[in-house]
Order: C-alpha cells, then structure tokens, then sequence
C-alpha cells in the first residue's frame, strides 16, 4: 500500500535553467515505475530506497549514496523494509546538461550519458548537498550558479564520461587577473557565471576551476570578501550601515550585518566601537 508522501520541500529556480531541487524527509512513500524528462541526481541521506529495475541486487541506494538517471530512464522509489528515507533529488534540463558537458570536454559529444545508477562518491555528495542548501536559503546567484557548474561537472566527469579539457597556465593566469579586476570594479552590482566566462574566454567550469586553484576561493567568495572590505572603509570613514551596506550591493541591513560578522567576526557596531 502506497503512503501518502509528506514532509517534501520543493524549489524551481528559473535563474538556474529551470533546475529543480526536492528535499523529502522521513518518507515511506512509494512511488511506482516512472521516467522524468529530465537528467536526475538524488543523493540519500538516511534509510535506503530501492529504485530501478527486475532485481534488486545493485539497485538499492542506501545513506551516503548517490543515484544517477538519464532521461526516459525507467525507474521506482520503495522504502527498503518499508524504513522511512530522506534524501534530495535534483532535475536539470538535457540542453543544459549537454551544453555544459561541451564546456567541460571542448566539445559537443552529444547526450550525456550517466553509465553507473548508484555511485558511492563523498565528494559528489558534498557538492550536491552544498548546492541543495545554496537554493533553499536563497543564496545570492552568483553562488547559486557556482555551485550548480560545480557539482554537475563533477558528476559529468566522473560518472558521465566527459574527460575535461585542459587549460594552460598562461590563459589561467590572465583568467583569473581578469575576474579579480572584473569582480573589485563591481562591487555594487550583481555578477553573474556567464559574465566572468564572457570576460576571460574561458568556460564556466574551467573559469571557475583556474580561479579555485589560483585564490582558494570562488569567485563569489572573493567578490563578497571584496565587498565586506570595502564596507569596513566606508563604516570607518563615518558612513551610516545602512548607507554602506547599499554602496556594496547588499539587498538589505540584515543581509549586510550577516555577512558582515560571517568575514570579520564581529557586527558593525562591534567593529566600530573602541
């Protein structure tokens, strides 16, 4: 007997290319045999769920686990033992997908095609987890973007056979001196993936990865501790929070003061007072 599935938070982003994402806690629901239109990632965080074909030998992803669909692909969801799951799912558009296979290998090789239906892989795992909770809190859409190019080209290079293009040094280096000067002369405004990879010739994954090996950091964290910079002059300088915290694109006080003590571990007035 089916149960009726509770518990389930659904997100869509437009702004990410129609990306879908699910969380589902605790759930004994039962789906039946089903495909989606589709690329799916679904990561299980707790109990196990068998999910695909005639056996159940190789088709039961347990906690820890990532599960892999291609579009069309037929496939179930059951509880194992009936023992309720939680886990997350993510849908991604095949255009997208395969455009960003063509970035990540130079080429385009046509349809994506993940070869494993369960992969036990911590870092895929991570990436996703990252990436589901960047889109649940909202996060600002450079971020959302980077971590949505970093966690799909993973899974395309790992579990997709999609072999990454190399990059020299010299294109690397010149990359990532133009996204430092592009991301300090914008400050106030919103950058997105697709203006860094425009401004250095480079892909959005490969841009991403020479900026990461160069600095330690994304893009998005380098542009915010820029921002956070520049706003500690302003506050010393005798300007309102409120007024500095709009000089460097913030949305809002509260935005400004949480990111604020996130990058220097003390608030505003904390900062300013002697």
């Amino acid at each position: 007997m089916r149960q009726p599935l509770e518990n389930v938070r659904y997100w869509r982003s437009d702004d990410l290319d129609g990306l879908e994402t699910n969380r589902v806690l605790r759930s004994a629901h039962t789906f039946p045999k089903h495909t989606h239109d589709q690329y799916a990632v679904g990561l299980m965080e707790e109990g196990a769920n068998y999910c695909h074909g005639r056996s159940r030998r190789g088709s039961v992803v347990v906690g820890g686990q990532v599960c892999l669909f291609n579009p069309g692909e037929v496939h179930s969801g059951e509880p194992e033992r009936g023992v309720p799951a939680t886990y997350r799912m993510f849908y991604a558009d095949p255009r997208w997908l395969r455009r960003m296979a063509a970035e990540l290998g130079g080429r385009d090789a046509g349809p994506p095609d993940f070869r494993r239906l369960i992969v036990p892989d911590a870092d895929v795992l991570r990436a996703f987890l990252r990436l589901s909770d960047l889109v649940a809190d909202g996060a600002e859409l450079l971020a959302r973007q980077s971590a949505m190019v970093g966690a799909f080209s993973l899974v395309l290079a790992r579990h997709g056979g999609v072999r990454p293009e190399t990059v020299t040094t010299r294109d690397g280096n010149a990359a990532v001196r133009r996204v430092r000067a592009y991301l300090a002369e914008r400050l106030a405004h919103k950058v997105t993936l697709e203006d860094l990879a425009e401004a250095t010739g480079l892909s959005r994954f490969h841009m991403l990865r020479v900026f990461r090996d160069a600095t330690g950091m994304t893009p998005h964290a380098y542009h915010t501790q820029l921002r956070v910079d520049r706003a500690k002059l302003l506050l010393r300088r005798g300007w309102a929070m409120a007024d500095a915290a709009q000089e460097t694109g913030f949305v809002d006080q509260s935005h400004f003061a949480n990111t604020f003590r996130r990058y220097v571990g003390a608030t505003p007035g904390q900062y300013l007072s002697r």
